[in-house]
């Protein structure tokens, strides 16, 4: 009876439940939106020079081993890059190293904070071309930013350095001039060697700070014979716990999501924006449904009045209209989460949102995807909702005796 009792004026049905659905529909494309968004932030993130897995000398080598990294050095760096190339999942092993210096060039003098990877691990991507898709880039490098003039080093190519925008401006330095770095070495003598600019990249917030090399000329301006730390990148950033556990005891390691608090800050700002906006949908619902089954109620008295008289206990007529609300919600649950999908599809089949990261950066499309792992948090609640804006009509309904509800108009 309940679930019949729905259809009997659907444009009211209607009417009602279209907050709840368009409420719905639009939180699931917007969860689709934020999803894709994070899982891109994410990548960016880890393929950004920390990796799914990073493996150090020290513990203490990820508060300060940036700037004080030969204190950390691993013992058989070789031999943890071949046993991490092992474990299911693993798309690449490599090491890093860096060293602090002060280029010159000139009259002008910079900080720098050099890193090393090997030359097929380092990615920069180009600036876009008018009228053609991004490049995607390869899923087993660091993307280190974006190329703006010159080229990054080969793996043939030796002495050779990638600047920053801002620092090759600081220095006035550009493509194929030749700059002098004075590093730090690990018993705290000076260094220094000439290097040639082969590139400058842009990445808002290091590019004035961070510039790059390859790691065989990194590894024989320090002098050191080990890395202070290993990357490991997944095909899956789920496997990176079981990475980490497969590890021999006593080796220092830790997962991106420790090493990305940034990233966590923001994934869990979102989540709760998406908590308040289900909130607020729930909260209108909530009203608008009480105030329909108010009316209803009240427009069926009568109905309530002779369902009494032959004998329908109280708690059944409760029942019953706590049911009629319960319907309401899951209708209008399903309604809106299914617009919210088929939206979402259609966005996809056009090719999706335009995004672009920064200026000069490729644009691109971002298509949605909506988490069906959450279509019970919105179900649920939303049922839950609905049976609550039915129980204080419900309340009314039971509270009269038969004769009084039979004498209702």
């Amino acid at each position: 009876m309940a679930w019949r009792n729905i259809f009997r004026q659907k444009r009211r049905t209607l009417i009602a439940l279209s907050a709840l659905v368009v409420g719905l529909a639009a939180l699931v494309v917007f969860q689709g939106y934020i999803g894709r968004m994070m899982s891109g932030f994410r990548d960016i993130t880890i393929l950004g020079g920390i990796g799914h897995v990073q493996v150090a000398g020290g513990e203490r080598y990820w508060e300060d081993g940036e700037f004080n990294p030969y204190a950390y050095l691993l013992k058989d760096a070789q031999g943890l890059m071949d046993e991490l190339r092992k474990e299911p999942g693993v798309v690449a092993a490599f090491p890093s190293t860096g060293f602090t210096s002060i280029a010159g060039f000139g009259e002008k003098a910079a900080t720098l904070l050099v890193k090393a990877y090997p030359p097929e691990r380092m990615y920069f991507s180009l600036p876009a071309e008018p009228g053609k898709p991004a490049v995607a880039a390869p899923p087993d490098r660091f993307r280190l930013g974006l190329l703006v003039a010159g080229k990054a080093p080969g793996a043939d190519d030796r002495d050779c350095i990638v600047l920053g925008e801002t620092a090759a401006r600081i220095l006035k330095a550009k493509p194929g001039d030749v700059v002098t770095l004075m590093g730090i070495l690990p018993d705290g003598a000076l260094n220094g060697r000439d290097f040639r600019v082969s590139g400058v990249y842009r990445d808002a917030g290091r590019d004035k700070i961070f510039a790059f090399t390859d790691y065989a000329t990194a590894m024989d301006f320090t002098g050191i014979s080990q890395p202070p730390v290993v990357h490991a990148i997944l095909s899956d950033s789920g496997r990176a716990d079981a990475v980490m556990a497969a590890l021999p005891k006593g080796l220092a390691r830790r997962g991106w999501r420790d090493l990305a608090p940034f990233f966590i800050q923001v994934n869990t700002m979102f989540a709760g924006f998406l908590q308040v906006i289900r909130v607020i949908i729930l909260l209108v619902t909530l009203f608008i449904l009480g105030n329909t089954m108010n009316r209803i109620v009240f427009e069926r008295m009568r109905e309530w009045g002779t369902l009494r008289a032959i004998g329908v206990p109280r708690r059944g007529l409760l029942a019953l209209v706590l049911l009629e609300g319960s319907f309401l919600g899951l209708a209008g649950s399903v309604l809106g989460i299914g617009l919210g999908f088929a939206a979402s599809l259609i966005v996809n089949l056009c090719g999706g949102l335009p995004y672009r990261m920064g200026a000069g950066l490729p644009v691109y499309m971002i298509t949605l995807a909506p988490d069906a792992g959450a279509i019970w948090l919105d179900i649920v609640p939303a049922v839950a909702t609905a049976a609550l804006a039915s129980l204080f009509p419900a309340r009314r309904a039971v509270g009269m005796t038969p004769a009084e509800c039979l004498r209702q108009i």
